[in-house]
């Protein structure tokens, strides 16, 4: 990976994803990033509201005049104003957004929003559409013990089996209102975040249970029923569960096939109830049954 950059902080987030990717996944390869600094303009200082747009062939997001361009041929072009530069999240968020567009559009990886965990060395997926409480979960699993490798985005590579994925166990994000199941979070100061609520509670799992990647041993669809429990279904049902959530980038980029491949596993229903408590005990009898 070539940088070419005029901020220090930019080398840096560079570097500090580089180390946290796994060679695995296919990081190797030539992938040149080029970044520049702007100048605040009045649509300036606009983090963390961005806007994503694909055209087929050109990932591009964009923050107040700040904005990247990965046009699929190995390169990203990255401007960014001082304002967004003194924002750390920011900047890792543009920087690794640039690597994992590369390795998504130049056919190496599929990219799969969803959360996994791993418990009694069984890796459990979590499906579920946005606000489906994939990162509730996750954070209440870490809680019981669980081991974390991802509670939103998941990575498995193209043209082989989705045996294994890859997540991102360095940080997780909960919405404000979680303080209403875990009072622990209570003290954690809210960040700027470019999701709906625009700020999160930014959560660092403890070293020990960050796993970079794991194996999928069960995919577990997310059922917001205020009733808990949990079922298994057939894989004409569990096709159904995986496509109708499924953001647009998914259906562009994720092969049938592949899909049908990762579905060929014990599949469960979990109708997460009230309590995230009960919900981490339902995931636990799913991977005692594994």
């Amino acid at each position: 990976m070539a940088v070419y950059a005029d901020d220090t902080r930019v080398f840096d987030a560079c570097l500090a994803a580089l180390d946290r990717m796994d060679r695995d996944v296919g990081v190797e390869g030539v992938f040149t990033l080029t970044c520049i600094t702007g100048h605040d303009t009045a649509a300036d200082p606009a983090w963390p509201r961005t806007s994503t747009s694909w055209d087929g062939t050109t990932l591009d997001v964009r923050c107040g005049s700040g904005r990247l361009l990965v046009p699929g041929d190995g390169t990203a072009r990255l401007s960014l104003p001082p304002s967004v530069l003194g924002v750390p999240d920011a900047i890792r968020m543009f920087v690794e957004g640039a690597a994992w567009s590369f390795l998504i559009g130049s056919g190496r990886v599929h990219a799969v929003h969803s959360g996994l965990v791993e418990t009694m060395g069984r890796g459990l997926l979590l499906r579920g559409a946005s606000g489906a409480g994939k990162s509730t979960l996750t954070y209440a699993a870490m809680r019981a013990g669980f081991r974390i490798c991802s509670d939103d985005w998941v990575y498995g590579l193209a043209g082989q089996r989705p045996e294994r994925l890859w997540g991102y166990p360095w940080r997780m994000f909960l919405v404000p209102n979680s303080v209403e199941h875990f009072p622990d979070v209570a003290t954690i100061t809210p960040v700027p975040h470019p999701g709906a609520d625009l700020t999160k509670l930014p959560i660092e799992p403890p070293v020990e249970q960050r796993r970079k990647s794991c194996s999928v041993d069960a995919v577990v669809f997310l059922d917001p029923s205020r009733e808990a429990d949990l079922s298994r279904v057939g894989p004409q049902e569990a096709r159904q569960l995986f496509w109708d959530p499924a953001l647009p980038t998914e259906r562009a980029d994720v092969p049938d096939g592949w899909v049908d491949e990762l579905l060929d596993r014990p599949c469960f229903v979990l109708q997460r109830g009230t309590s995230p408590s009960d919900a981490v005990r339902l995931l636990q009898s799913a991977a005692r049954s594994l």
